[in-house]
């Protein structure tokens, strides 16, 4: 990393945490962007790459790809989104970092990023999250994301979809935006208040959870419109997704809003969130992908009953959600 003199001399140190799962390739891309980083002298970044239980062919691409100041933690077991950062937020914590940094591994940091969001963050005592804004890989000028607010009369999520919409935006919002997970800078002080990821959630929605605690406890999130992180994101038909996603995604989705949602927001949440669920099921039906129909339902049945972890989908799906489906389109045909 390329260091900058600078006169301050207290040093701010920041671990920066990247998830490997059966992607060894981009994590060293991924890494090598960070080292290109432009960092000011009084900037400390260390590098940890957790591989989270993707076998030894991964592994070992990695042993032999990562530069030796890179430190490689073996996650014997895929514990998720959550739990694969939370091992190195949790070494955070214990090791006196200022922030933790969680960047996902198909990403490409611009050189002055990192600077940039330490930067704009350490001049508000309250920053207690902060983001780049998320491009498209390789078309800079499509957003990816550039901040969100939580709609609870919608119970919906409402972002900016151009970088022309975003600083309106986020000054409209300043107290009520969060941000994604796909490179999240987070101060450990905030950390040590609102407390890690969600492990129940193991992926999806968990950025979503630490935004609305943050926001809780009184701390802002700012995203920086003059850094960029490249991303990887998925660019195709949503409905072609692996059934994991729908799974996780319909279970995460019930699980944040029975948290989060206000009081006044409440009436009949749990019923519109079945049928939101059945709703998505029966468009997989009509797709013919009963597999990710039966995802859906079953993430609805656990969303509901409260069972977290890894997605477990070769099970029957409860009769009581199974006898909802005529109902629903009976009800939404009425519509």
């Amino acid at each position: 990393m390329v260091k900058l003199n600078s006169q301050d001399a207290h040093m701010t140190k920041v671990l920066i945490s990247i998830l490997n799962w059966k992607g060894a390739d981009k994590t060293l891309d991924c890494v090598e962007s960070v080292r290109n980083s432009i960092l000011p002298d009084t900037l400390q970044c260390d590098i940890r790459v957790v591989d989270n239980g993707s076998g030894t062919t991964q592994v070992e691409i990695l042993k032999s790809g990562l530069p030796p100041d890179v430190e490689l933690v073996e996650n014997p077991v895929n514990t998720g989104f959550t739990g694969g950062q939370n091992l190195n937020i949790h070494h955070a914590l214990s090791h006196d970092y200022d922030y933790v940094f969680l960047l996902n591994n198909d990403t490409i940091v611009d050189p002055g990023a990192i600077a940039e969001v330490i930067h704009a963050m350490s001049r508000d005592p309250r920053c207690g999250a902060g983001s780049p804004v998320i491009a498209r890989m390789g078309h800079r000028d499509i957003v990816d994301f550039c901040g969100g607010i939580h709609d609870w009369t919608l119970i919906d999520t409402v972002r900016p979809v151009t970088f022309a919409d975003a600083p309106r935006f986020l000054a409209d919002h300043t107290d009520q935006v969060w941000a994604v997970g796909t490179a999240l800078m987070l101060k450990v002080a905030a950390l040590r208040e609102v407390g890690v990821l969600d492990e129940r959630m193991f992926a999806y929605y968990e950025d979503d959870d630490m935004g609305a605690r943050l926001i809780a406890d009184g701390w802002r999130t700012r995203i920086v419109m003059s850094a960029v992180v490249e991303h990887a994101c998925f660019d195709g038909d949503m409905y072609q997704r692996q059934p994991y996603f729908f799974y996780l995604m319909t279970r995460n989705a019930i699980f944040f809003a029975l948290k989060h949602v206000p009081p006044g927001y409440r009436k009949g949440l749990r019923l519109r969130y079945i049928d939101r669920s059945l709703v998505m099921a029966e468009k997989l039906f009509a797709q013919g992908q009963a597999d990710k129909a039966r995802a859906c339902m079953l993430g609805l049945a656990d969303g509901l009953a409260g069972r977290g972890g890894a997605p477990v989908l070769d099970r029957p799906v409860p009769l009581w959600v199974r006898a909802l489906r005529p109902l629903s389109r009976a009800w939404n045909a009425r519509r």
